[in-house]
């Protein structure tokens, strides 16, 4: 018998109120029973017998008298486990039958689908065959392994052991990242195990193993082919596989991941993952299993200076080139003005959302670094005391990975409204509810990370199950036509997804472009120099894919009635959004009048002195990098960078553009030469 620890003793009780829970199961009272019980005396009763396999998790506990626990003995009060939804029902025949034929199947879900737990129905399954006896666990993060261990453990009473090749007696199975795979003793360990006792082994987010932009995912790929083997050959070497993973993704030949079956090469030597079940999006929102999406596109006047064509761009983020638009949103949230009505924004769409459910909400804002995290942390904070109110933000930023998680799961947790700030810490797999509102601040545009980031807003809470009305998942975003087309294509229906290795596409060398040498500071082509945030449009998703922008003026007009009406703010956009398609030819003649025309943008040349001081501040990071890492004194550092320019010391302020560029030159000739002392390669 598993002893119940004091800790869960206490929460148990406290659910209690002070009075017996049976209700009558235990047939020792005519009614239910009410007795009064005391922390002292209570028995913590197992709903699930631990003889069937009950386990002493507080959502299989519940504090009852002594005579109404014992005189249930060994019996089943009920089942508390979590039965499966109906996409679950549906699609758990089609795995356990492809792996009990081929020994590995993929299933395909939306994020938020619940992919955790049907791997749990899936492992109880084929253990009920004989097929499997344990399970092992495998994910992309750290954080995740105790997310999946609690996840099954309250929902289905399957125990694992996070961070270990071996479990103890008692529990059935493990759960460990990828990272660890390579590590010799540690995959000979897993090997050993799984020879020795039928092992079912799921790979998380399985996409993982086919990017290979640094070599480290090509490593975690060879060490789960070397665990599992390969389903194309036929040679798997542990009982069953099951893939998992957010969409179908095409990779190319060379990426190919040992446990994923694949369409042919085709003439680019592209294959597509095939899979043996699949739950979308436009299903999940259908049947209430995730949020729709609102998305609030937030225009904004910026003027960006580009050193490489020596050129000042200026006008509205969504009319300015793809290159210029980029960088402006990169470095939108180091503008107090814009980061302030950002936040603002986030957070009247979160009071809004706060005051509709009445139950505590929270808002997710990721940052396209981490100091811009800490900016909007502070942001947040301080307009939370400005409006009278208790600072709610959370910083998560993986300068310390152990304290960032720490404060991933203590937000989950949190009982309260709040606003968390990170960077790509609160992406996949991070699993809170609570969240309906994402403030998205960076220029990331990879396929794969937009889908992971917005479904965190997308989970229904069962406080919205209980109400009986789901809010709409709120994304607030600059209105940059680029970021603005990533959110757009993940509410419209999937078929594949094409992964790229970098978040925002390269750039052509330049003639005159030097490589960087590693480790040394980036030299940014793009200054944003201004950026002045401007109105909002609203864009509500429908479920067949398309999308409407509601008119704000048209929204101002309907204000009046959606408040007689006692509508919801929260859902002012989605009912002008049907307005609209409902009386769309009157809404194109614009009654309400018409929208001053925007300025198109302008291009000007860069001055000298803004070519010159782009430069200067060029030299001083040059400098800062070199009183971090370098061997000798600052001071000497400069003055060498100085004399090579031709400029005397102290007057960088005076210096040609080309005395500049020829400093510039020199300085990271040094801090190569430096690292070269170092033994750092290119």
């Amino acid at each position: 018998m598993v002893q119940v620890t004091s800790a869960t003793r206490e929460l148990v009780f406290a659910r209690s109120d002070g009075h017996c829970q049976c209700g009558g199961v235990c047939r020792t009272h005519a009614g239910l029973c009410a007795t009064a019980i005391s922390f002292e005396t209570f028995h913590a009763s197992h709903l699930r017998a631990e003889v069937h396999g009950g386990i002493a998790h507080e959502s299989n506990l519940e504090a009852w008298c002594s005579r109404c626990n014992l005189t249930l003995g060994a019996r089943d009060a009920r089942d508390p486990r979590a039965m499966p939804r109906e996409w679950q029902f549906r699609e758990l025949d089609k795995i356990v039958g492809a792996i009990m034929r081929t020994g590995a199947a993929t299933l395909s879900g939306a994020p938020g689908a619940g992919k955790t737990l049907f791997a749990a129905y899936v492992f109880e399954a084929l253990r009920n065959t004989g097929l499997v006896e344990r399970l092992m666990v495998v994910v992309p993060r750290k954080g995740l392994a105790k997310q999946w261990a609690d996840a099954l453990a309250g929902a289905r009473h399957i125990q694992l052991k996070p961070h270990s090749a071996i479990e103890r007696q008692g529990q059935h199975g493990v759960v460990v990242t990828y990272q660890s795979l390579p590590n010799r003793d540690q995959l000979d360990a897993h090997i050993r195990i799984a020879t020795r006792q039928p092992t079912l082994v799921v790979l998380d987010e399985v996409h993982h193993l086919a990017r290979d932009e640094t070599g480290q995912h090509r490593a975690w790929a060879n060490a789960v082919s070397e665990l599992a083997g390969d389903v194309e050959s036929g040679h798997l070497n542990v009982a069953g596989v099951l893939n998992l993973s957010g969409t179908l993704w095409r990779s190319d030949r060379g990426e190919r991941i040992s446990t994923v079956r694949y369409t042919p090469p085709d003439a680019q030597n592209r294959i597509v993952s095939l899979v043996d079940g699949e739950v979308t999006v436009q299903e999940l929102i259908r049947i209430g299993e995730l949020r729709s999406v609102d998305l609030y596109r937030v225009d904004t006047h910026v003027r960006v200076a580009d050193h490489a064509e020596i050129k000042v761009v200026e006008g509205n983020l969504a009319d300015i080139d793809p290159a210029s638009s980029r960088a402006a949103v990169r470095a939108l949230a180091d503008i107090d003005s814009w980061r302030t009505a950002f936040v603002g924004s986030v957070l009247n769409r979160l009071q809004r959302a706060h005051e509709h459910l009445n139950h505590h909400v929270k808002a997710l804002i990721v940052a396209a670094s981490q100091d811009q995290a800490v900016r909007f942390r502070d942001e947040v904070d301080r307009q939370m005391r400005e409006r009278g109110l208790q600072p709610l933000a959370v910083l998560a930023i993986s300068r310390d990975e152990d304290e960032a998680q720490r404060a991933l799961d203590h937000f989950r947790a949190q009982r309260r409204v709040g606003v968390l700030c990170t960077v790509d810490m609160a992406g996949e797999g991070y699993d809170c509810p609570d969240i309906c509102v994402l403030g998205y601040a960076s220029n990331k545009l990879t396929e794969l990370y937009v889908r992971q980031v917005t479904a965190r807003a997308m989970r229904v809470t069962d406080a919205e199950r209980r109400a009986g009305a789901l809010l709409p998942a709120v994304v607030v975003l600059p209105d940059a036509p680029e970021l603005v087309d990533k959110f757009l294509s993940y509410l419209a229906p999937a078929i594949h997804e094409v992964r790229v290795g970098d978040e925002t596409p390269p750039r052509d060398r330049r003639p005159g472009d030097e490589p960087r040498e590693p480790h040394e500071p980036r030299l940014r082509r793009f200054v944003l120099d201004d950026a002045v945030p401007g109105r909002e449009t609203v864009t509500v998703s429908f479920l067949d894919g398309t999308h409407e922008n509601v008119d704000s003026q048209f929204m101002a007009v309907l204000a009046q009635h959606l408040l007689a009406a006692n509508m919801p703010q929260v859902f002012w956009p989605r009912a002008t959004a049907v307005m609209q398609r409902t009386i769309g030819d009157l809404m194109r003649q614009r009654p309400f009048g018409n929208d001053p025309p925007r300025p198109a943008p302008t291009t000007t040349p860069v001055s000298v002195e803004q070519q010159a001081a782009k430069l200067q501040r060029d030299l001083d990071q040059l400098g800062g990098w070199w009183h971090r890492n370098g061997d000798t004194p600052v001071s000497h550092f400069q003055h060498r960078v100085n004399e090579a320019g031709g400029i005397r010391d102290g007057g960088r302020g005076t210096a040609s553009v080309e005395q500049l560029e020829r400093a510039i030159a020199f300085a990271r000739r040094l801090i190569a030469d430096f690292n070269g002392r170092r033994g750092v390669q290119n």
